[in-house]
C-alpha cells in the first residue's frame, strides 16, 4: 500500500480532519481529547452509514478495530483487509505483542492506532505522532473543525552547535560519516535506536549532540525527550533527520531528475 488518503469525519457538531500518509500513525492525547469519539463515529458509520448520523468522506478503504468479537482473535478480523488503513483503539493490548509487529509490517496495510503508550515493536516515524486539536467553529457556529497535529517535529535551531559529544545510533557507515563531520567533538555509536536511550544516560558530559533516524525512532522519542527535560544542567540537543540514506540522497551526490520528487514525497513512490 502506498500514497496519501485524507479522511473528514462529521457530525452536526465537530469535524475531523486529517491525512493518514505512512504504513504506521500514531494518535495521542489525553482522556476526553476526541480520540474515542473519532473512531465510534468512523465505526458506527461503516456499520449504519449515513443513518448513523455521521458522515465520513475519504479516497481509502477503512476498518476501525475497537474491541475483540467473542469467537474471534484480532487476526482472524485483519487477514481478509487488503490495501486497507486499519484504526485499532489502545485498550487492546495485541498491538503490543511481536506477533502483531510482524504482521502488520508483512500486511500492505496502514495502521492508525489510538494509544498513549509507545509501541516499542513497530518502528514508525517521529513525523507521524499526533494529537487531536480543535482548530476554530465553523462559521455557522455549530460545528468545532478538529485537525491532527504533530508533536514531534518542530525543534528549535541549535545556535551554537559546539557539542563535546555527539551520539548516534550507527555503527557502520553514518558513524564513520559524522566522525568526519564532527571531528573536534567525541563520537560514540550507541550501537542501535533502542540503545540511545542508555547511553544517554550513561554520560557525564554536559554537551551533548544525539542523532537518531526519525523514521522508525517514534516509539523512542518520547523517553529521550523526557530524559533530556529532567536534566537541564545539561545541555541536550536531538537531531532526527529521515534517516542517514535519506540525508546522502539530498546531498545532490546522486543525480537522478525524479529523485527530489521522490524524496520529497515517498509515500506516492513506495512503500513507507
Amino acid at each position: 500500500m502506498k500514497g496519501r488518503y485524507k479522511f473528514e469525519v462529521r457530525s452536526k457538531k465537530v469535524i475531523f480532519r486529517f491525512e493518514i500518509k505512512r504504513n504506521i500513525t500514531i494518535i495521542k492525547g489525553d482522556s476526553a481529547s476526541g480520540k474515542t469519539t473519532l473512531l465510534n463515529m468512523m465505526y458506527e458509520y461503516l456499520l449504519n452509514g449515513r443513518e448513523s448520523g455521521f458522515i465520513v468522506s475519504t479516497n481509502a478503504k477503512y476498518y476501525v478495530y475497537l474491541r475483540d468479537v467473542p469467537g474471534r482473535s484480532w487476526k482472524e478480523m485483519f487477514e481478509p483487509l487488503k490495501k486497507t488503513i486499519i484504526f485499532v483503539e489502545e485498550n487492546n493490548n495485541f498491538i503490543f505483542s511481536q506477533e502483531f509487529a510482524e504482521y502488520a509490517l508483512a500486511s500492505g496495510n496502514y495502521f492508525v492506532f489510538v494509544s498513549r503508550a509507545p509501541l516499542k515493536m513497530l518502528p514508525y516515524s517521529i513525523h507521524e505522532i499526533y494529537e487531536i486539536k480543535t482548530r476554530k467553529k465553523q462559521a455557522d457556529m455549530r460545528q468545532v473543525l478538529c485537525d491532527f497535529e504533530e508533536l514531534y517535529s518542530n525543534f528549535p535551531n541549535i545556535n551554537n552547535n559546539k557539542m563535546s559529544l555527539v551520539v548516534t545510533e550507527d555503527s557502520n557507515s553514518g558513524f564513520t560519516f559524522y566522525s568526519a563531520l564532527f571531528e573536534k567533538s567525541e563520537v560514540i555509536s550507541a550501537g542501535g535506536n533502542s540503545n540511545i536511550i542508555n547511553v544517554m544516560k550513561e554520560q557525564t558530559t554536559k554537551d551533548m549532540f544525539v542523532i537518531a533516524d526519525g523514521a522508525a525512532f517514534g516509539s523512542m522519542v518520547e523517553d529521550c525527550l523526557e530524559f533530556a527535560e529532567q536534566n537541564m544542567d545539561k545541555r541536550i540537543s536531538m537531531w532526527m533527520p529521515e534517516s542517514f540514506e535519506f540525508i546522502l540522497l539530498r546531498a545532490g551526490i546522486v543525480q537522478n531528475n525524479m529523485l527530489n520528487a521522490i524524496l520529497d514525497n515517498p509515500c506516492e513512490k513506495q512503500f513507507s
